[in-house]
């Protein structure tokens, strides 16, 4: 069973002893694209003048990517991608993918405490053959090898999310904003995400002016 898109993005977004690099709400909207990613490199839509347009229901066999197929082929007419992208935001799919990747041994899931009272989880890493494997993949790319369609959307999203620039920290930054603007689902996710932080500090800014 091959590796989907989302969880080849978790196994860069997470270092090796189980913590993540970046901020999960952020990540748990990367997920969702990257699942829509998936549908358009499989061949099951394209997303045209901002919409999401099913070119084959076509049932893929992986529920993970079925369901949103089945949500999308539902629509009468195609959705825009930033409703549909935002309204697919779940934390539970990522708690779906990393116990995906534990069940195929890359990944353990522990339950720890901090101080004796604040519970939290990490996923350290059983097996680093997967991980190495996305990583050599993606570095082969930074490095100036030709991508394919899946590992553009990779990047382009890991980037778009800041995954990439963590996880490879000075390796390759001109290359993967190269690579990055070929995917047009992760260039919509990295402007979504440069909005969203350009709102937040004018809502800063605002309100520490008015304090």
């Amino acid at each position: 069973m091959d590796l989907l898109l989302a969880e080849e993005l978790l196994l860069l977004a997470y270092k090796s002893n189980g913590s993540p690099l970046v901020e999960l709400e952020s990540l748990d909207y990367l997920l969702s694209a990257a699942v829509l990613a998936e549908l358009a490199v499989r061949g099951r839509l394209v997303f045209r003048d901002g919409r999401l347009e099913v070119t084959d229901p076509t049932p893929v066999e992986e529920d993970e990517l079925d369901r949103t197929l089945g949500r999308l082929a539902a629509f009468e007419e195609a959705p825009g991608f930033g409703d549909f992208w935002t309204a697919m935001y779940t934390p539970d799919r990522r708690a779906r993918l990393l116990r995906r990747l534990a069940e195929r041994g890359a990944i353990t899931h522990e339950r720890r405490r901090l101080l004796k009272l604040i519970r939290y989880e990490v996923f350290p890493e059983a097996d680093a053959a997967l991980r190495t494997s996305v990583r050599e993949r993606v570095r082969d790319v930074l490095g100036g090898a030709e991508p394919d369609a899946r590992t553009v959307a990779l990047i382009s999203l890991g980037h778009a999310g800041k995954v990439i620039q963590r996880a490879f920290p000075g390796t390759g930054r001109k290359r993967a904003a190269e690579i990055a603007a070929r995917d047009p689902i992760g260039v919509t996710v990295a402007a979504a995400f440069k909005a969203a932080v350009s709102e937040h500090i004018a809502k800063v800014a605002t309100g520490g002016a008015a304090s």
